[in-house]
């Protein structure tokens, strides 16, 4: 149950949120922060830092803008086509997006799930066969799943669901399968 006092901070609540958990975020001006934030805890709120919000991020196969997507990757190559609607009259990119589809992409954001022990980070060397095939965007150790997991760019030709490809950890290469997203589902 939410409650709300309006005369303590004016605040816009959305059920939203960037972790994948039911929750959501609260936009208040900077001002009215820090009451904002006492009046949360003190209803009960356990506080979390990035590193947890990372993970849940990662688990619900969030992208992270600047990381997992940016201005030189298309929808399609960053697994949001679904959002595309192709079928409206125009759209800025469109002409860019048809020639994708017609002549096919050329690298693809793929899940990956280690399958020995071992943490990906961001801007690890993905291989297949001793041969660089991408690099990873994200990556963490998934306490959820207990073990590694990652997204990042690869050559569309090694994306398919179960392909095995390595990722250079430190010098040490270490194996890893690639697997749909999001990696983790939470119980209902």
């Amino acid at each position: 149950k939410l409650e709300a006092d309006a005369s303590l901070v004016e605040v816009f609540i959305g059920r939203t949120g960037y972790t994948g958990e039911d929750g959501f975020e609260f936009v208040a001006d900077a001002d009215h922060g820090p009451a904002l934030w006492d009046a949360i805890v003190e209803a009960g709120a356990t506080a979390c830092g990035l590193g947890a919000r990372d993970v849940l991020r990662l688990e619900a196969g969030l992208r992270l803008h600047g990381s997992d997507m940016d201005n030189t990757k298309s929808p399609l190559e960053a697994g949001l086509d679904r959002f595309v609607n192709m079928d409206k009259e125009s759209f800025i990119g469109q002409d860019a997006l048809n020639a994708q589809i017609s002549n096919g992409i050329s690298q693809k954001l793929v899940g990956f799930r280690l399958t020995e022990p071992g943490i990906p980070r961001h801007e690890y060397s993905l291989f297949k066969d001793g041969k660089q095939i991408g690099e990873v965007t994200s990556g963490t150790y998934s306490p959820s799943l207990d073990t590694g997991i990652g997204m990042g760019y690869v050559f569309s030709e090694h994306s398919a669901l179960g392909n095995h490809i390595q990722i250079d950890l430190r010098g040490r290469p270490v194996e890893a399968e690639i697997v749909e997203m999001p990696f983790y589902h939470r119980p209902k």
